[in-house]
């Protein structure tokens, strides 16, 4: 997301360079691709448990798993011929790896979100656009987030990846995000909202 060139805010007439002008508040021509990162990007993991984030990777962990552990099975128990033992115990280690990943994956994603929902506060953000993924979902990249966010060291922008081709935020909505540490998750209805 380099600079590329400078817009003209339809509101105030100022030269702009990203999604929201900064002297008017009014929200840009200026597309999240091109747009110049006035602030520094902090790392951010997503804690959102969804489909794509839980349900498919937890459908390959027990799939794989289950593959591999049979076809181990059938190798120990004798059941495979002599020379093809070798091959079928080959074949267990792609399978179980597999199901060892997905389930690494799944657990990953479920313990950010215990821990985010146990230590997390509650702090609002500003939505400034979307930019494409390198996850493709269906054929259609999946959707990253550009948030702009208050910290102890200043305001900094958050690219969370969505999981999801939607695109129902829009630019200049206020987000509120449970935060812990560089865990966060985008929360549309609460009310409680603290400083980080």
């Amino acid at each position: 997301m380099e600079k590329s060139k400078e817009y003209i805010c339809s509101n105030c007439g100022a030269a702009v360079t990203s999604e929201i002008c900064p002297y008017c508040g009014s929200v840009t021509s200026v597309k999240t691709i091109e747009a110049y990162m006035e602030y520094p990007v902090i790392d951010c993991k997503e804690a959102a448990l969804g489909f794509w984030t839980t349900v498919f990777p937890l459908i390959f962990a027990v799939m794989f798993t289950i593959a591999g552990i049979a076809m181990l099975t059938i190798a120990i128990s004798g059941m495979a011929e002599d020379g093809a033992m070798p091959l079928i115990i080959l074949m267990f280690i792609p399978f179980f790896l597999i199901g060892i990943a997905a389930t690494v994956t799944v657990l990953k994603n479920v313990i950010r979100y215990i821990t985010l929902k146990r230590k997390g506060k509650h702090i609002t953000g500003m939505f400034y656009g979307y930019a494409g993924d390198n996850v493709r979902i269906n054929g259609r990249p999946a959707q990253v987030a550009k948030i702009l966010v208050d910290t102890p060291q200043g305001k900094r922008f958050i690219m969370y990846q969505l999981g999801s081709t939607e695109k129902s935020i829009t630019v200049n909505q206020e987000v509120r995000l449970p935060v812990y540490n560089d865990i966060f998750m985008i929360e549309k209805n609460r009310d409680k909202i603290t400083n980080w």
